[in-house]
């Protein structure tokens, strides 16, 4: 089993290396920000730690629609083509899209309308990250932060759509829990889900944070249940804020006691 864990700032590369995550996840949003020699000295850090980073969170800002009102095709290809020529350079291999605040649809929005744009925005993505063979995962997100795709089946509903092999599920237990899908057989969409993510908060949906040791039993019955029933990838552990050594390795170690 293959834990890695998701880092809001690249100083903590090498501390992650230290508590043992298999690997790390960075923010697209991030990554794109970045000016050339800042990012190559992100590259730079990755390379000096040993740490490798597998995949990419945090895909788009808010003006990079996903779906709605102020949809931009044009622009969510260059977004796309800049995102991917990063994401290869640090070694990513997948690309999580959830991105709320993207995909906030207003009141009496044409939902078929945001289907068919969600579906050209996953397919601009995958034909930029494809040249790099990235596969792009999209997130169903719980309607603490969007309005659009929060669950796990509507997710896999647009992927079977698209039917591109590229273009897959990542399944978020926090998210699922949301929503109350975190215990739920996952077996029928399995053949989707080709990344996971986890994590607990320390109080509101915008502050993930490592997993608390009250909820132990909990989170590896989950993961066990996963992998049991056929999961074969990895879990990342979420967070919004900064990593902190004890509550990182208890939760590194918790996870891999699942299995």
């Amino acid at each position: 089993m293959q834990v890695g864990c998701g880092l809001v700032r690249q100083e903590y590369i090498a501390l992650a290396g230290q508590i043992g995550f298999d690997y790390v996840e960075l923010m697209g949003k991030y990554l794109v920000s970045l000016d050339e020699k800042t990012f190559k000295k992100l590259v730079a850090n990755l390379a000096v730690s040993g740490v490798e980073c597998r995949g990419i969170n945090g895909y788009c800002p808010a003006e990079i629609v996903i779906a709605g009102p102020s949809f931009d095709l044009a622009q969510a290809k260059r977004y796309a083509r800049k995102a991917a020529g990063r994401a290869k350079e640090t070694g990513a291999s997948f690309v999580g899209i959830g991105s709320p605040k993207s995909r906030m649809l207003p009141d009496g929005y044409n939902r078929e309308l945001a289907k068919k744009q969600l579906r050209d925005f996953l397919k601009t993505t995958a034909e930029e990250m494809g040249r790099y063979g990235i596969t792009v995962c999209l997130e169903a997100l719980a309607p603490c932060y969007c309005n659009f795709i929060n669950y796990v089946a509507e997710a896999a509903e647009i992927v079977r759509e698209i039917g591109w092999e590229n273009i897959r599920v990542v399944a978020d237990f926090y998210n699922m829990e949301y929503t109350g899908e975190a215990d739920l057989d996952l077996r029928p969409w399995l053949a989707e889900i080709v990344h996971v993510h986890i994590s607990d908060d320390m109080g509101s949906p915008e502050k993930r944070y490592f997993l608390k040791e009250e909820k132990k039993k909990i989170h590896q019955g989950r993961i066990r249940k996963l992998y049991r029933s056929g999961y074969d990838g990895a879990v990342t552990i979420e967070v919004d804020l900064p990593l902190e050594y004890a509550p990182a390795k208890a939760s590194l170690e918790m996870l891999r006691d699942a299995v």
